[in-house]
């Protein structure tokens, strides 16, 4: 059923644009048109880490300012902006941390009473996670806010001025703006608050409430642009953030209907059009917030900008939300729900675009839809990083941490897809978790665990085809830098994710313990799997029991032979299932693999398998590990790795999806290593290329060549293949076709394909994800479309 939820009746509302002069060009982004967000030196709270930070320094970064601030002493540091050859080249990069080339600036955080100075000197401390001060609001590819709470000042004897304050830092790829906001607990009859950071200073008279902003890069320039849109979107203006905003109905949605419109409920498209205009002689651009305060489908859903026939644009719309709430631990300000999205949206002078905002819910194009987010953690604790992916709308599929502070791993929850839960056995709801993994896990010579710093998020495609995000840290010494791109395509059978590894050692390192990834963490790893196998695509698997122990290994490193060698993990152990453990299997394949160990070539992987306790159970954490014999890496020396992390249900029973296939093996194959071979093999995808170029063979990943044309013919395929058509100069205009056929798996539009553009090669690339009948060739071409 078509349901295409647009008003004709459009409304032309004036807003204003807040840049800096000549930072825009054009329509398409550019290499600047980003901000990033990290500790310098690591979270203030990891769980099981004896490793304190160094310091408490938080860093603000975009392609055209950088500041450094300590949050504990509640001061900036450093900043400025960069020169614009710099700000294009060098800091776009992955490993971009020049922020320690900024100069020192001077701070200035203060109460006057009286003539009495009282400065800022910290924040409330707390070992209360629920209440950790230092709150990350929103992070993203565009918009980054950190509220810092229970600010502390005092004069030149220590006496304190009593009241209840906070300072919001807020950032656009062109601004950054601090507010300080302070309630006095009595008003003196001659009070001031000043905030100044560098050049840029502001005092207003003490009230009873204060909320004093300061921009310390970007400027109101004015109202420049208008925007037209459809009149259920509230617009409005936040000063204080500096960008223009629209309000999302909460709509009554088909989703409260029977379960016989399963499919119009899951098909189902909200769609807003909305125009930009530029009325000026200037290029600009366009800051907007997108504001939903009650998401009907929060656990996964997709903003995309369309153009108005339902076209994906490729112009990316950060997720952040928040669904937290424990009203027994209190209410804080920014607690769930609620949604947030940010667009960054250039306009040529003179210059007017036509969009539609469109929100994809559980499926997109018929398929079950991907979507990445920053999920707020105000609510729930730590109050940090937390990234979350979601194939349909019930639920979460896997989640990630970058700082690793709650339990001192990487990958967090996991959940295999549209399985029963034990807990709430209802279909379409949350399924039950089998998390905990790591990407790199050292411990020194001491058996000292050393954590990581500097964790930088790269948001690169929130989907809703593939989803895909880059964290690239470095190890506290600098012996390591690693960088870790995860993606996770839609399915309609089980949940796979994409980790390509690459780490480069700068130092000399030894170890007690190293494993380069890990399947089950050492704290985190809920499912009680108590048999493993290592295989390859066609090889009769090793299969065995791994011994109940507790802080040992079960044997030795063994090498993964064969072609494209995997692990599995099963067997589950019905009595050590704890309430909401998931009942599932788990795997990970090693699609490609190249390294340097030790000064010699690693031509193959090596797996071990580490035995834990968790409470009462014993558990087995899988590792990729360094080859027997090798005991210290040295510069020069790499790995460099691409794997695939697969979950199945271990019940057949359970499993609820609407592949027949996947049914069909899970009826013989339910909680074995048969679950892993068959993704293992049937995606060994065998590609010639006529047209174009080959560059990842699965995820399907093709550059097209200088006509724009890719030809290929592939074999092989489980399940939705995604495959990426790369190096396009537009964002539109071309066309697919499988075996001859025009690829059409569209419901309500123009909706099965993701857009996505990258600015550092300035060109567009398109995701499509496959069906591939196994058993023959499948011929696959890609170019321009002929079609008026």
């Amino acid at each position: 059923m078509k349901l295409f939820h647009v008003k004709h009746h459009l409304a032309i509302i004036p807003i204003l644009v807040l840049a800096l002069a000549g930072s825009a060009s054009g329509q398409a982004p550019q290499p600047e048109d980003y901000t990033m967000l990290w500790w310098a030196d690591g979270p203030p709270m990891i769980r099981h880490s004896t490793q304190p930070p160094a310091t408490e320094t938080l860093c603000f970064q975009s392609g055209t300012w950088g500041m450094a601030f300590d949050t504990h002493a509640m001061r900036a540091l450093r900043a400025g902006e960069w020169p614009a050859a710099m700000a294009v080249k060098e800091t776009v990069q992955p490993g971009r941390t020049a922020l320690a080339d900024l100069p020192a600036v001077e701070w200035d955080c203060a109460v006057v009473v009286a003539g009495r100075r009282f400065t800022c000197v910290g924040h409330l401390e707390t070992k209360d996670s629920f209440l950790q001060p230092v709150r990350f609001v929103e992070s993203g590819r565009f918009f980054q806010r950190v509220v810092i709470e229970g600010l502390r000042f005092v004069d030149s004897d220590g006496a304190a001025f009593a009241c209840a304050a906070r300072l919001e830092i807020s950032a656009w790829p062109d601004r950054l703006a601090l507010r300080l906001e302070l309630e006095p607990d009595a008003l003196p009859a001659d009070g001031a608050i000043e905030l100044r950071l560098g050049k840029q200073r502001v005092s207003a008279a003490l009230e009873k409430r204060n909320s004093l902003p300061l921009v310390v890069f970007g400027k109101d320039v004015g109202p420049r642009t208008v925007v037209v849109a459809d009149p259920v979107l509230k617009v409005g203006f936040d000063e204080a953030l500096g960008c223009h905003t629209l309000l999302v109905p909460d709509p009554a949605r088909p989703g409260k209907r029977a379960p016989e419109n399963e499919d119009e409920r899951f098909d189902h498209l909200d769609r807003w059009p909305l125009t930009l205009r530029n009325d000026s002689d200037e290029p600009t651009v366009v800051r907007v917030m997108f504001i939903q305060n009650h998401p009907p489908d929060i656990t996964g859903f997709t903003p995309m900008l369309c153009e108005p026939d339902g076209t994906p644009t490729g112009l990316p719309v950060q997720t952040s939300k928040n669904w937290h709430q424990r009203p027994e631990k209190g209410v804080l300000p920014h607690q769930g729900p609620w949604f947030h999205g940010f667009a960054y949206v250039r306009l040529a002078p003179k210059s007017s675009r036509e969009l539609v905002l469109q929100i994809v819910h559980a499926r997109y194009g018929g398929v079950f839809a991907a979507s990445l987010a920053q999920l707020s953690l105000i609510g729930w604790g730590t109050n940090q990083f937390w990234d979350q992916t979601a194939i349909g709308s019930f639920g979460e599929s896997i989640c990630f941490e970058p700082g690793r502070a709650q339990v001192r791993c990487f990958i967090t929850d996991v959940r295999p897809l549209m399985t029963l839960s034990h807990a709430k056995p209802k279909p379409w709801n949350w399924a039950d978790n089998c998390g905990g993994g790591d990407a790199l896990m050292w411990q020194d010579v001491q058996g000292v665990y050393q954590p990581m710093r500097a964790t930088r998020t790269d948001y690169r495609a929130y989907g809703p085809c593939l989803t895909q995000a880059s964290y690239t840290e470095e190890s506290a010494g600098g012996e390591m830098s690693a960088r870790m791109d995860v993606s996770v395509p839609r399915s309609q059978d089980y949940l796979r994710t994409f980790i390509h590894l690459r780490y480069d050692v700068k130092k000399p390192m030894q170890w007690k313990r190293l494993a380069f990834f890990q399947l089950g963490a050492d704290f985190y790893n809920g499912t009680p799997s108590r048999r493993v196998a290592v295989g390859d695509i066609g090889g009769v698997p090793e299969e065995w029991e791994p011994k109940r122990s507790n802080q040992e290994y079960d044997r030795a490193p063994m090498p993964m032979l064969g072609e494209q060698p995997w692990v599995s993990i099963h067997g589950l152990e019905r009595e050590g299932l704890s309430e909401h453990a998931a009942a599932a299997s788990r795997g990970f394949i090693v699609r490609k693999w190249q390294a340097v160990l030790g000064g010699q070539p690693a031509a193959q992987p090596y797996v071990a398998f580490f035995c834990t306790k968790l409470g009462k159970n014993n558990r087995t954490v899988v590792e990729l590990a360094p080859p027997p014999g090798i005991v210290k890496l040295v510069p020069g020396d790499y790995v460099e790795a691409d794997l695939e992390l697969v979950v199945f249900p271990a019940d057949a029973s359970d499993y609820y999806g609407p592949d027949e296939a996947f049914k069909k093996l899970l009826a013989s194959g339910a909680d074995t290593w048969k679950m892993v071979q068959r993704e293992a093999a049937g995606n060994a995808l065998k590609c010639e290329a006529i047209h174009g170029t080959v560059l990842e063979a699965y995820p399907l990943r093709i550059a097209v060549d200088a006509h724009e044309t890719a030809e290929i013919i592939v074999k092989g395929g489980v399940g939705h293949v995604p495959v990426t058509f790369t190096g396009l100069n537009a964002s539109k205009g071309y066309i697919l076709t499988v075996d001859g056929q025009g690829l059409d798996q569209s419901v309500n539009g123009n909706d099965f394909w993701q857009t996505d553009y990258d600015s550092s090669v300035q060109s567009w690339r398109q995701t499509f994800n496959i069906p591939l009948p196994a058993g023959q060739p499948h011929t696959l071409r890609f170019a321009a479309d002929p079609r008026p």
